[in-house]
């Protein structure tokens, strides 16, 4: 109780001393000073300005080509905190080199709120992480040139086992700290690497044995034991969601090796240790970090801030004072001022959108919600876009099930097969996907090793030949018609979902229907995505769909989502498997043979060129694999995703791909979006 207390206080006293400026917002707008648009340099009227990179250049090759000194503009947001003292001058916030941006139309205005909405807390909120995400590198928009962020370039040493990044002078976290070569040593030697955090190191970077090197303050060196030629790949797209720094000035304090009393200090906060309070200020995924009150003090290179205690019903940034971009004109970035977050259940969203209540939503949206849409694309003052980005829902079954019967029978792969040939694609795919999809296994997107024959591998519907697969293993049928197990038991399945992953629960109820036709019982039962995940860890589900489309950047990072535990963020099956694997067999379960033939491919995976012929030979060997067991079932594919954008939304582009491979909207800069 006293630490929940202490928690609030603290937080309204932030809130009131680092942003008491926000409430004299519309005062300050009244103000500020017009840029005349057309001056500038834009994506669409570049005024001769040449870019080595796409719609970006550093400040010294800008002003190298406009012959003049950049003069920087400040947001009316933080000019009474200016005035008072509170902060700094825009220009001494700024790194020595911040980088300067193309807006894609015009020079935007300062103000206004961005509003989103997500399912809950580690449920859809992916989205809006990624339009304040600032990892070291990113995609640009052609979805295919990694661009300079954070980090102000890279080198690669010739054997891809060596990347040196150099990062931005005088670029600072949001309570104006430096931010360092040190922050990314201490996220490597003091998190990564710390046996009392994680008795095994976290993938990548246990995978292929990472240590980092301090140069010098803005220069540091990844090292790695063999190469890895997916380190780009994996900063730019899903891994975007992944800093591989942290606020050492911050977090240092609750580390034992910093703070001899950092134990007893978290005891007596009413923590159980160390560790459960660092958890709270540090997380791999970045979202966990801000979902509760603690996030309002974690200081931040994004784009936005946590500006007070999120609730159950929202969260609410505000922008970052001390954030490192500026568009052509010299105006610091951000544009726009909040960002609103409000947590909704599905059923609501599209009353929400056609209302005008929200500026950008794509992510999880169900496809059979498209016409109504589109039929208040005026009312709602938005415009629809169908870019690619999904599958249709995927299907694991838990082949280390704890029910040692069900653990057998899902092992068998002529059950799997069964299962994908009882499947009516052609019905899902009119009655819930607006007949947009096409019936298809659940692989790889947009990667040269999948042919149309693997695509289409026991896709079609075939009642008649799943029962025979299913006669084969003896699994007879009752008096009901519900097989029965080898112990004598009915054939039933828990499957509990989460909407976040089968859109609609219409979709599992169809597949239910399926395969109760021929034999197998299905008990349904919705959960939230926070409560799969946690029974994902403990190895408590029949059957899982977290699992999303990957395109070729995931898969070159890193593999893992298509081969045991096939783990976007999560382990999703296997995790037995996994326990032996890292114990080196002396806890868990032995995995067959194909599982560790996929798990050594992946090991050679990461250390090829992306393209190459031994490249293109491992990806079919691991479609091969992989269909010959069937693990992930899928449904259908090339589903468009609805991408809802306000129309008072300045700067948006047409999206040509959304997927979280690409980080969502990341390599679309909402960063220089504005309020018309």
């Amino acid at each position: 109780m006293k630490r929940n207390v202490l928690v609030a206080v603290l937080s309204m006293l932030m809130v009131f001393n680092l942003f008491s400026g926000g409430q004299k917002e519309q005062k300050a707008k009244t103000k500020q000073k017009i840029i005349t648009p057309s001056s500038y340099a834009t994506v669409a009227d570049t005024k001769g300005i040449k870019t080595k990179f796409p719609q970006q250049l550093e400040l010294n090759k800008y002003e190298k080509q406009t012959g003049k000194k950049l003069t920087f503009h400040e947001n009316p947001l933080f000019a009474e905190r200016v005035k008072k003292g509170e902060l700094p001058p825009v220009a001494k916030r700024l790194p020595a080199e911040p980088l300067v941006v193309l807006p894609y139309n015009r020079i935007g205005k300062y103000g206004g709120k961005l509003r989103g909405i997500s399912i809950a807390y580690e449920s859809g909120d992916s989205e809006i992480l990624a339009w304040r995400q600032a990892n070291l590198v990113r995609f640009s928009d052609d979805l295919s040139t990694i661009v300079p962020n954070v980090a102000k370039a890279w080198k690669w040493n010739k054997a891809h086992t060596e990347i040196t990044f150099t990062l931005r002078k005088g670029h600072r976290w949001s309570d104006g700290a430096p931010f360092t070569a040190d922050d990314i040593v201490f996220y490597m030697n003091d998190i990564m690497l710390n046996k009392g955090l994680f008795k095994v190191t976290p993938s990548p970077w246990g995978d292929i044995g990472a240590s980092v090197e301090k140069i010098n303050e803005v220069t540091v060196k990844f090292k790695f034991k063999k190469p890895y030629m997916g380190m780009l790949y994996r900063l730019a797209g899903s891994g975007s969601y992944f800093d591989p720094f942290a606020p050492k000035h911050f977090l240092k304090k609750y580390l034992p090796k910093y703070n001899p009393n950092a134990n007893a200090e978290a005891i007596k906060n009413g923590f159980d240790n160390w560790q459960q309070q660092f958890g709270v200020y540090w997380n791999k995924w970045k979202d966990a970090i801000v979902s509760s009150p603690y996030g309002v003090k974690v200081p931040t290179l994004e784009s936005y801030l946590l500006l007070k205690a999120p609730t159950t019903e929202r969260r609410v940034y505000i922008a970052n004072p001390y954030y490192f971009k500026v568009d052509t004109a010299g105006n610091q970035l951000p544009y726009i001022n909040y960002q609103d977050e409000r947590f909704l259940e599905k059923q609501l969203w599209p009353l929400e959108i056609m209302n005008g209540n929200v500026d950008e939503k794509a992510q999880n949206m169900p496809l059979n919600i498209y016409p109504l849409l589109k039929k208040n694309e005026n009312k709602g003052h938005y415009t629809l876009q169908l870019p690619p980005g999904m599958i249709g829902p995927a299907i694991i079954f838990n082949l280390t099930d704890k029910d040692p019967v069900l653990k057998k029978i899902f092992g068998d792969v002529r059950f799997r097969y069964a299962m994908s040939l009882a499947i009516n694609r052609d019905q899902l795919n009119k009655a819930l996907f607006l007949g947009l999809g096409t019936p298809e296994q659940a692989l790889p997107q947009n990667v040269p090793y999948v042919t149309e024959k693997d695509k289409k591998f026991m896709t079609e519907y075939n009642p008649k030949r799943a029962n025979e697969y299913l006669d084969e293993m003896g699994l007879k049928k009752g008096p009901d018609g519900i097989r029965l197990r080898p112990d004598g038991k009915p054939l039933t399945i828990l499957w509990e979902y989460t909407l976040q992953y089968v859109w609609s629960d219409q979709f599992p109820a169809l597949v239910a229907d399926y395969w109760r036709a021929v034999g197998v019982n299905v008990i349904l039962k919705e959960v939230t995505t926070q409560l799969t995940r946690e029974m994902q860890k403990s190895n408590k589900l029949d059957i899982t769909n977290e699992w999303l489309a990957v395109y070729e950047p995931a898969m070159i990072e890193a593999p893992q989502r298509f081969l045991p535990p096939y783990a976007a963020f999560w382990p999703i099956m296997g995790l037995p498997w996994m326990d032996w694997k890292n114990s080196n067999g002396a806890s868990g379960e032995e995995p067959p043979v194909w599982v560790k033939r996929l798990w050594k491919i992946a090991d050679e995976w990461i250390t090829v060129a992306p393209g190459s012929a031994r490249y293109l030979e491992l990806g079919r060997e691991v479609i091969k694999i992989n269909q010959e067991h069937l693990v992930v079932i899928g449904t259908l594919g090339k589903i468009p995703l609805i991408t809802e954008v306000s129309n008072r939304l300045g700067n948006t582009p047409k999206w040509k791909i959304n997927s979280s491979s690409y980080g969502y909207s990341y390599p679309y800069r909402p960063d220089q979006w504005y309020i018309k």
